[in-house]
């Protein structure tokens, strides 16, 4: 990102440009367009103009993608109100977020693991949104994920993609949330050699952001909502004492074998194989036992020790404008 300063003189020909806003500072700039925080004067609101000149090679869709955004009503989408030329630009009027892009938040950190998660969770549901009425969004980063103040993502940078029912643009998109979910929860960048083998700190986690982020487009979750789902799976807790108690319970921890001895010379072999064939139950029942039991040793030595495991959590997203790059696309 090139951060430029805006002059008065260039305030004032955007003001001539679209006279119903009042411009304020610049929120980011890429190679060929612009974000300026605005004040629309009629309805007394800030918002987020994005700028881009119509000489750069921009997709002829860009009129269409926003029309269809500008239809589009959720709290984890950043809203698009409306789109036009003037003045040789392409403009969308935008939902202005006062926060921090997600790279600009977690970033080389490790995140909580209920707080990376839920962060996911939330953004899921504004694809699964945007994928039910027809909208992708084909590029997914840390940087198009806006965070307000009170760390709710927003997804913005939709740019011109849209979505005819591909489940492979579909899939897509779960697999840029797999590789954002993996990053926060180990601190390694998707784009380091190490993202692939880095350790997720939850067993389950692991799992999801495996098959969330498999090479196999099939083998991945088919939407934004199965891959939610199984994130809140796998966050929910467990009654491990329930668990346990359950186990105690079990008639096979206790067998009660109740034998009939008669004393007769015919009875005795039988007698010795029956007792044999008990102690060899009773045994293999022992065992069976004691590898339970060190299961959940196991088990409840992993949950303290991701208890006393410190991961950053973001506090607050407080306004930085010159972090907030989810509304513009660098590689325009």
């Amino acid at each position: 990102m090139t951060k430029s300063p805006v002059t008065p003189s260039e305030l004032e020909s955007l003001a001539r440009l679209l006279p119903a806003f009042e411009f304020g500072c610049l929120i980011a700039h890429g190679n060929s367009s612009s974000v300026y925080k605005a004040r629309h004067r009629s309805l007394d609101r800030d918002v987020a103009i994005k700028l881009v000149r119509k000489e750069s090679n921009v997709d002829p869709a860009y009129q269409t993608s926003a029309k269809a955004m500008a239809k589009l009503s959720h709290p984890n989408l950043i809203r698009v109100y409306d789109s036009g030329e003037t003045g040789g630009f392409f403009y969308t009027v935008m939902e202005f977020v006062p926060g921090k892009s997600l790279e600009h938040s977690a970033r080389g950190k490790v995140i909580d693991v209920r707080q990376a998660s839920e962060i996911i969770i939330a953004a899921c549901e504004g694809l699964a949104y945007a994928h039910a009425n027809g909208v992708t969004h084909g590029g997914i980063t840390p940087s198009d994920i806006l965070l307000n103040q009170k760390c709710e993502p927003k997804i913005g940078n939709f740019g011109t993609t849209l979505c005819m029912g591909s489940d492979i643009t579909l899939r897509t998109d779960v697999l840029a949330l797999g590789l954002i979910l993996r990053e926060l929860l180990t601190g390694v960048s998707r784009d380091s050699r190490a993202a692939a083998s880095a350790t997720v700190p939850d067993l389950k986690l692991a799992i999801i952001c495996r098959k969330a982020t498999h090479q196999d487009p099939e083998r991945r979750y088919p939407d934004a909502s199965a891959f939610r789902e199984a994130i809140q799976r796998a966050i929910q807790p467990t009654d491990h004492r329930t668990t346990i108690r359950n186990k105690q319970a079990s008639p096979l921890r206790h067998p009660k074998p109740v034998l009939v001895v008669r004393r007769n010379n015919h009875s005795n072999a039988a007698f010795a194989k029956f007792a044999v064939i008990i102690l060899l139950l009773v045994g293999i029942y022992g065992a069976w036992g004691f590898r339970e039991a060190k299961l959940e040793r196991l088990v409840r030595l992993q949950l303290e020790e991701d208890t006393k495991r410190t991961h950053f959590i973001v506090e607050s997203a407080q306004p930085d404008h010159s972090a907030s790059t989810a509304l513009v696309r660098w590689e325009q």
